[in-house]
């Protein structure tokens, strides 16, 4: 019975036993799978995190791509396309540190040198530790050992572990711990240097410090692509560069043109006025062209006003606005500068040009004016007038000389009408032919010093331009008019500014009447309503046109404009009355008339002396001012009267 109860409970703890190892295997095997799944989850969970970072790295990439191209369009400046591309690659990509090498030679060298580096911490401890701005640290270019120019050189990314190779072959001096201290600071960092290339010429270099001791596979294909589109974005912007450089640079010397001048003019100006700071303006004009080009060829005068050119490019600081004004003449805004140093810098580049032979031509010489804003006048318009004016006594003095402006209370009538004349003839304000205008121009120039040889000289500019429209009349006597004139205003104790814009108005009294057509100036028959309007309209309108702009004439417009009005208010073109009318007007309106009548006509002949007094007399108070009739007549009798004395 024993025996039976022992087999029994024997095969029962069998079978449990058999269940338990087969629930022991079974727990086994799933510790084993567990134990895959996990293993597998956490191969797949860290996979997954790689492949998150590795996207997150590539959208950040294409984010800073993006940028990069957006910059092609936009027409920025190359620095600020640069400036774009390494902050972006520290922003947006998370690099360290970025700095864009540039190819430069305006040394005695080709070298490298920092155009942008990105605006971070880290561009700030590199220049502390190099005691300067790492823009100043050029690397001579002609040395090969050096990594950059080997990436340069070979067109291929280059990959180095210390940041102190970059300055190997600098040009200045850097000491050894600061370069271990570069070291230091972007220790074990991988730094990869990318070449780049503007329309197949080397342009320089990007260098950019990684994160990462070691660089990836994906850092190296996204370095690839962005070197490419670098080139691409760079470019672009150089011509954009190259465009805006042409359009306001002058093409023969490089200097800035007209155009640019005048922009710089006005900001100048209006900083010297809000902060009370003058500023001031060189005007240099070659001396001779025509002879150089006449006994050397055009190319000879080309060679010589490009050398000015570069005269005035090497002695120029970095904030003055050399430019070419036109022809020969050259203009130099000196922002900051005075009078006394202005007059230093003048005379620095006219001894800098004489003392720069051209080959083939030999020494040339320029004459140099200068005036200083805030000093001489507060006015853009005088000061380019009074620079001229000085420039001009240079040339009358014997050129190859700085001269300086005079005071605009100090100018007198003769040199008001002197520059008057040359702007008119330079600026063809008056259609006459432009041989003749160029030989007056010339003798302008060569106007005399003396203040009666220079009266003398402007009567026959005068005498010049009044044949030239106005052949079938008899010429008039400007002198004596001016001396008529003068003598009335003394008489009516009229200032000396008053009558000097009375002299120079009687000088420039005919001018208006170019703009009147031949056939009309000269029809022998009467004129019709039509034809009496134009001849009232065009001397004004033209007085106007070419006289207001016209500074030093300025004062003069008004005056020609109303001295055609009549004492009875019936004249011409504002219908004004009695004292309405300036002064000048009507002394000149007095004047003129007696001149006119005892002057040939196209359909009278003249009017002897006693005729023309006579209307003048009978038109008093109706016409012309009664009391400077008489005040005329009796000037003009002392004359005649003088003049018969003199013959017996």
């Amino acid at each position: 019975m024993f025996s039976n109860f022992y087999k029994r409970w024997k095969r029962i703890f069998n079978r449990y036993q058999r269940r338990i190892g087969r629930l022991e295997n079974s727990v086994m095997d799933d510790v084993h799978n567990f134990k895959e799944v996990f293993e597998r989850n956490y191969v797949l969970e860290k996979e997954i995190a790689e492949r998150t970072l590795e996207l997150n790295q590539a959208n950040k990439s294409i984010l800073t791509l993006k940028h990069i191209l957006s910059t092609m369009n936009s027409s920025e400046p190359l620095s600020e396309v640069l400036k774009t591309i390494v902050n972006r690659l520290a922003n947006d990509v998370g690099y360290v540190c970025c700095m864009i090498f540039q190819l430069n030679q305006t040394g005695p060298f080709k070298g490298l040198k920092v155009r942008s580096i990105t605006d971070n911490e880290y561009a700030k401890k590199i220049n502390e530790i190099l005691g300067e701005d790492i823009k100043n640290i050029e690397v001579c270019y002609d040395i090969k050992n050096n990594a950059m120019v080997e990436a340069i050189n070979d067109s291929n990314i280059i990959n180095i572990k210390k940041f102190s190779v970059l300055f190997d072959s600098a040009v200045q001096n850097i000491e050894e711990k600061k370069l271990q201290a570069l070291d230091g600071l972007l220790n074990k960092r991988s730094i990869s240097i990318l070449p780049i290339k503007v329309q197949d010429e080397d342009f320089g270099c990007l260098v950019v410090v990684s994160v990462r001791s070691e660089i990836t596979n994906t850092e190296k294909n996204f370095l690839s692509l962005l070197a490419g589109q670098m080139e691409l974005a760079v470019t672009i912007a150089n011509l954009f560069e190259q465009i805006r450089e042409q359009a306001i640079t002058d093409g023969l010397t490089g200097l800035y043109n007209r155009r640019h001048f005048d922009q710089c003019l006005v900001t100048e100006a209006d900083r010297a006025i809000r902060l009370n700071q003058p500023f001031s303006v060189i005007s240099l004009d070659l001396d001779h062209l025509k002879f150089i080009n006449d006994n050397y060829g055009h190319a000879a005068g080309d060679a010589a006003i490009k050398r000015i050119g570069e005269v005035l490019k090497m002695n120029a600081r970095s904030i003055d606005i050399p430019s070419r004004f036109g022809g020969e003449e050259f203009t130099i805004i000196l922002p900051g500068i005075d009078t006394e140093g202005a007059m230093v810098a003048a005379e620095r580049l006219r001894i800098a040009i004489e003392t720069s032979p051209l080959p083939g031509v030999g020494t040339i010489t320029t004459s140099v004016g200068v005036a200083t804003f805030l000093r001489h006048t507060d006015s853009i318009g005088e000061i380019l007038e009074l620079v001229d004016q000085a420039l001009y006594k240079a040339k009358r003095n014997g050129r190859n000389q700085v001269q300086l402006a005079s005071l605009k209370e100090e100018m007198n009538w003769q040199v008001m009408a002197l520059l008057t004349f040359v702007d008119i003839l330079t600026k063809q304000r008056v259609p006459i032919n432009k041989e003749l205008a160029d030989d007056l121009i010339e003798k302008l120039k060569k106007a005399p010093n003396d203040e009666q040889d220079l009266q003398d000289f402007l009567y026959y500019i005068v005498d010049s331009l009044t044949f030239t429209f106005e052949p079938a009349y008899q010429r008039k006597d400007i002198q004596e008019k001016i001396e008529i004139a003068a003598e009335m205003a003394k008489r009516l104790n009229m200032s000396r500014g008053e009558r000097d814009c009375l002299k120079l108005a009687i000088l420039l009294n005919d001018v208006g009447k170019m703009m009147v057509p031949e056939d009309l100036l000269l029809k022998p028959g009467p004129l019709d309503d039509e034809e009496k309007k134009r001849i009232i309209k065009d001397p004004v309108t033209a007085a106007k046109e070419i006289l207001e702009p016209l500074k030093p004439s300025a004062c003069v417009v008004n005056i020609m404009e109303s001295y055609k009005e009549c004492w009875d208010g019936t004249g011409y073109p504002g219908e004004l009355k009695g004292s309405q009318i300036p002064l000048a007007s009507r002394i000149i309106s007095v004047i003129d008339a007696y001149f006119a009548m005892t002057s040939d006509r196209p359909y009278r002949k003249a009017l002897a002396h006693e005729q023309a007094v006579q209307i003048l007399k009978e038109s008093a108070n109706i016409k012309w001012d009664e009391r400077l009739v008489f005040m005329f007549v009796e000037i003009m009798e002392k004359k005649k009267n003088s003049v018969i004395t003199d013959k017996k």
